[in-house]
């Protein structure tokens, strides 16, 4: 394990994040298997919890984390920050209890388990405070629409929060696998084989909104992808939100550097990857600022009881590495002045 250096942006990152895949695969520190104490305790106190809400999932929203005593599995939350913290920045929970739980029991286990960790941000305009990851028919290559409300392969990149969780619900019929990437790693490749590349990559890029904004905003961002702040690395990496960014009539053309400079970051991380299949009851949470991400084409169920769906949590927590503008810019979630937090235990169709 890589000991942790001050990170300065002309020479190699030492941190604990600095893995390949085989590396990761080799390493426990991350792994976190339920034992039936965990499980008992756990159950209890979400039937307990999910009975004082009356049904309404949304009152989740006023609770605070002393609201949940969480017995055993407290300390293991404690343990998986600080491994996506201070560590490979990646946990894995295996064997949440979800046959034994309601929907409105998992989503309080869930919620109690982020709040114990930090401060939930919006998924999207509408507000779910409970990201929903399924296929919505969404366009992957469309201005507007975001990867992960489709079936299609996406590129490695972070999300725009501090950590973010996901918790599988159902898995999908074939496909869908997680793979994710050390983005100290990539620092260190790019600075060794392509320093040319890596001063690119310390300078600004055009990353898009998606639309989600207020009328009166700017369509687009700033932020380059690699970011030092504090004596830390912090990564932002988005092929897809930076292409997309350029493409808009309000910014310029994306050079044709930088379009190297995204593929070679990209070409990287599948060299350098690993891969994870998600089982009913996972959770997985993933440090932003040191590990990218992505996930294979899936092909689901027929039946709409039975496609895939993965709950996610963006979640704010305090301590953590400096914000990138990537992630400043999302630092009260994907939010307009017409949002209302929200908490849905089903996507809308």
């Amino acid at each position: 394990m890589a000991v942790a250096t001050a990170a300065v942006a002309d020479r190699p990152v030492g941190d604990p994040a600095d893995w390949t895949g085989a590396e990761l695969n080799a390493r426990s520190d991350w792994r976190f298997e339920a034992t039936e104490a965990e499980t008992a305790r756990l159950v209890d106190m979400a039937r307990a919890a999910a009975a004082r809400l009356g049904g309404d999932p949304d009152r989740l929203l006023a609770a605070s984390r002393a609201d949940f005593d969480l017995g055993p599995f407290g300390e293991r939350v404690e343990a998986m920050l600080e491994a996506v913290r201070a560590g490979p920045g990646i946990a894995l929970y295996r064997g949440l209890p979800m046959d034994a739980l309601s929907p409105l029991e998992t989503a309080t286990v869930y919620w109690a388990m982020g709040l114990h960790m930090g401060e939930a941000r919006s998924n999207n305009p509408e507000g779910d405070m409970i990201g929903h990851v399924l296929d919505a028919g969404r366009e992957y290559g469309h201005p507007r629409h975001r990867g992960y409300q489709t079936a299609a392969e996406m590129d490695y990149h972070c999300d725009q929060t501090d950590a973010v969780a996901l918790l599988c619900i159902r898995t999908a019929k074939s496909g869908g696998t997680s793979k994710i990437a050390s983005s100290v790693r990539l620092h260190n490749e790019v600075l060794r084989l392509r320093p040319d590349l890596h001063a690119v990559l310390t300078r600004p890029f055009c990353w898009t909104k998606h639309g989600e904004t207020n009328p009166d905003e700017w369509p687009y961002f700033e932020s380059p992808v690699f970011n030092f702040a504090d004596g830390r690395l912090s990564t932002a990496f988005g092929p897809q939100h930076i292409m997309k960014g350029h493409l808009l009539p309000e910014a310029p053309d994306i050079a044709p550097r930088q379009q190297d400079a995204i593929d070679f970051v990209s070409a990287l991380a599948e060299e350098h990857h690993a891969t994870m299949d998600f089982r009913r009851g996972d959770i997985q949470i993933l440090n932003n600022y040191t590990c990218v991400h992505t996930r294979t084409a899936f092909e689901d169920w027929p039946e709409p009881e039975r496609r895939r769906v993965l709950w996610r949590l963006w979640l704010a927590i305090p301590g953590f590495r400096h914000p990138t503008p990537y992630s400043a810019q999302w630092s009260r979630g994907v939010t307009n002045d017409r949002t209302r937090q929200q908490i849905r235990l089903a996507y809308p169709g």
